[in-house]
């Protein structure tokens, strides 16, 4: 049950937030309290009817101020009851109504299409009979617009469309066949009426008498079909949209018809007409009767579009938090030195059909900063929408402190970071201290910040370089204590920051080359030789460092008893006063030889007899052939002790897998050691097995 502050309430909000919907809903419900409006006006039963509802009014009333449940019951049914009871008082003036509507809306688009099987025959079969007789007729088919004026010019005839009507009144001894005959609907309205004569200039003009002219000056201010027949040639013709169709046989005429009464309301043509032409102005006093009731519908329309919503989508309040704050109109020559809130929340009503639509998006909650001084200031928070159907009560918080401070310059030293340099060969050093362009920079922001800034600083690594280390860094304000100062800008961004890194006179880099002696054993190879470190720093005199090459060896690894890989510390064949260096920069004795020494591969063809394996004497097994061929490959080593040892490699046959009295093709099973692959030449044998008899 609402109340009616709440109608109240809802009724300021709709109009505030009047959208397209509300205004066809609002113009529906003003048609229809106005058209009921006017039959209760001119109704034989206006009094019992105003009485009626004016108790209605007052049950309403009663139920809207008054929280009577009971009683609010009857009024429902009684609302209902009055309802039913009008539509049977009104009956007469509704049906009336209806009916003259029915008229103004002209012949629909439904009633043409069921219209056209009644009528296209009976058109079609009267224009074949005068054609053939060579008896002239004209026949107007109407369209959407209404043809009064054409009809008042004939004499009515109000007959139902058929052959035998059509093709009296077209009959040369009658006086109606000189005019054209009008159809509309289902019925021949008139006949012996007079069409417009058309200007233009027809084709085969000395051969097109006055009916044609007619017919197409009929299409011309209408949307009418209008059918020719010639009273010469017995030629049948149609005008529409201006234009003249001849010598049309009868499949085109019931085409023509058919697509005539099929198409839709043309609506460059309105269907209105009918109506103006009734229409009259009624006079002052009568008018501004019609407009008190107009304006007494709109208000009720208002009333009552209000009242239903506000019981079927009632207003309702809401929270919508995570809505953005910006920050506007921020003073010239200013910056924020504290940050606002990044958002708030937005406390608004709508109506409860919206709530699922509304997000953060809906809103847009900022404050503006302008005006505001150097300082801590409180400004109020400002919120937006974006949709019509929401009002906006508070923002939570309404306000917030803001402190701006004025932006400063001031000039401030380049400093540079070298990282890596703990990673610098010991054959290279830096040479003095790292250079930067420019040596001083601007720095500007907010005074606080400025007044703690102390330098500008720029890092590069020199991580394993061998030469000048030269480039653009970025710079970064800090404090004197190293802490980066991030709400300033600095002008210019970047600094050309060079290191001098020379290499040392009594030391150098150069490769380790692993030296080795004697040769793998028998079917062996070296297959790889690798050294760790791979590199080291020389150290000593330069006369001698200087004639030595770019690898150092080591001394000589001997291989004679090597087989598999191999791991061993060997020190370098440095001269006499030269030492090695680590990377960093320790002195180095020994380095890391790794050797891998690999079998080397080969392939052995073989010929070995077919064992059988658990045999239990139940079968006599014979085998063809007994002996099969095998390709073994695989280490040379392997191989070798093979060739040296044959039984090193089996091929048998399980005698339990074996069917009695059959013979079969088998494929033996290989035995050979696990670095072996075999593969067998002929990959089967014949197995014949015979029960021995006890």
């Amino acid at each position: 049950m609402f109340n009616i502050q709440s109608i109240i309430d809802a009724f300021i909000f709709r109009l505030q937030s009047f959208g397209w919907s509300d205004l066809l809903d609002l113009l529906l419900v003003t048609a229809a309290i106005y058209i009921l409006l006017q039959v209760l006006r001119r109704s034989q039963a206006a009094f019992v009817l105003r009485a009626a509802l004016v108790v209605a009014g007052i049950f309403l009333l009663v139920n809207l101020l008054l929280p009577l449940p009971t009683f609010g019951i009857i009024i429902n049914f009684a609302t209902i009851a009055i309802g039913i009871t009008l539509l049977f008082v009104l009956a007469p003036e509704l049906r009336r109504w209806l009916d003259r509507f029915g008229r103004n809306l002209g012949f629909s688009f439904g009633g043409r299409e069921s219209m056209a099987g009644q009528i296209i025959p009976q058109v079609t079969s009267a224009i074949e009979h005068l054609s053939a007789s060579k008896i002239g007729g004209l026949i107007v088919l109407e369209g959407t617009a209404p043809l009064t004026d054409i009809i008042s010019t004939g004499i009515p005839v109000h007959g139902q469309v058929t052959s035998e009507l059509l093709e009296t009144i077209f009959f040369d001894k009658t006086p109606l066949h000189d005019g054209a005959a009008i159809i509309r609907e289902d019925e021949v309205i008139a006949a012996g009426c007079v069409l417009p004569l058309s200007d233009q200039v027809l084709h085969g003009w000395r051969r097109l008498g006055t009916r044609h002219r007619a017919a197409v000056g009929m299409s011309e201010v209408s949307d009418a079909l209008t059918i020719v027949v010639s009273e010469e040639t017995g030629a049948i013709s149609v005008a529409e949209d201006s234009r003249l169709r001849q010598d049309l046989d009868r499949g085109e005429l019931t085409q023509t018809m058919r697509d005539f009464y099929t198409r839709g309301p043309d609506i460059s043509k309105p269907t209105t007409w009918r109506f103006w032409e009734d229409w009259h102005f009624p006079g002052p006093r009568a008018f501004f009767t019609d407009l008190i009731y107009l304006v007494l519908a709109v208000a009720l329309a208002l009333v009552a579009t209000t009242a239903v919503r506000a019981a079927n989508d009632p207003i309702v309040q809401g929270r919508q938090e995570g809505v953005a704050l910006q920050v506007k109109d921020l003073p010239a020559d200013t910056v924020l030195a504290s940050t606002p809130p990044q958002t708030v929340v937005v406390e608004y009503e709508a109506p409860a059909s919206e709530l699922p639509s509304i997000g953060t998006t809906t809103f847009q909650a900022s404050i503006s900063l302008a005006g505001v001084s150097t300082g801590v200031t409180r400004v109020p928070v400002e919120v937006t929408t974006t949709s019509t159907a929401v009002t906006i009560i508070d923002p939570v918080p309404a306000e917030v402190d803001v402190s701006v401070a004025e932006i400063i310059s001031k000039t401030v030293p380049v400093s540079v970071t070298v990282e890596g340099a703990d990673t610098l060969s010991a054959a290279y050093v830096i040479s003095g201290d790292p250079m930067a362009v420019p040596t001083e920079v601007t720095v500007t922001g907010p005074e606080s910040s400025i007044e703690r800034t102390a330098t500008a600083g720029a890092t590069v690594s020199v991580e394993n370089a061998t030469s000048t280390v030269r480039g653009n860094r970025p710079l970064v304000a800090y404090d004197v204590e190293g802490i980066r100062v991030s709400d300033v800008t600095i002008e210019p961004s970047v600094a050309s920051v060079t290191v001098i890194i020379r290499a040392r006179g009594n030391a150098r880099d150069v490769g380790v080359r692993a030296v080795t002696t004697g040769s793998p054993p028998d079917g062996y190879w070296l297959s790889s030789l690798t050294v760790e470190p791979v590199g080291v720093t020389i150290q000593g005199d330069p006369a001698i460092i200087s004639e030595m090459g770019s690898f150092v060896d080591t001394l000589p690894v001997d291989l004679s008893e090597a087989a598999g890989e191999l791991v061993i510390e060997v020190p370098l064949d440095l001269p006499a006063d030269v030492q090695a260096l680590d990377s960093n920069g320790n002195a180095l004795s020994n380095v890391t030889v790794t050797a891998l020494v690999a079998a080397r591969s080969g392939d052995l063809l073989t010929e070995r007899p077919v064992d059988i394996i658990n045999d239990r004497g139940t079968n006599s097994i014979e085998i063809d052939p007994p002996t099969v061929q095998l390709l073994l490959s695989g280490p040379l080593p392997t191989l070798n002790r093979i060739e040296q040892d044959p039984e090193l490699v089996s091929v048998v046959i399980d005698a339990l897998d074996l069917p009695s009295n059959r013979s079969v093709e088998v494929t033996p099973t290989v035995v050979a050691p696990d670095d072996i692959r075999v593969q067998l030449v002929d990959t089967s044998v014949l197995v014949t097995t015979k029960r021995n008899n006890n």
